[in-house]
C-alpha cells in the first residue's frame, strides 16, 4: 500500500477474507474453503471472518516448506 506522498504505508495486521483471496490469486470461495478445512487460520470480529497477516504469511511459508 502506498500513502499518497507516494511512501509505503505499514501492512494491516488483519485481512479480509476478500483481501486474503487477493493476495492468494485465488477466489474468495477457495480462502473460505481453506478456513473451513482448518488450513488457514481465521476468527470472527464483528461479525466479519478475518485472518492475520502473520498466519496468512505462516500458511504460505508452509506451503513451500511442504513443497521441498
Amino acid at each position: 500500500m502506498y500513502t499518497a506522498g507516494g511512501a509505503q504505508s505499514p501492512e494491516p495486521e488483519i485481512l479480509f477474507v476478500a483481501e486474503v483471496a487477493e493476495r492468494l490469486r485465488r477466489s474468495v470461495d477457495s480462502v473460505r474453503w481453506l478456513i473451513n478445512t482448518k488450513r488457514l487460520k481465521a476468527a470472527k470480529l464483528g461479525g466479519r471472518v478475518v485472518v492475520r497477516r502473520v498466519d496468512l504469511e505462516k500458511f504460505i511459508a508452509d506451503a513451500f516448506a511442504d513443497a521441498s
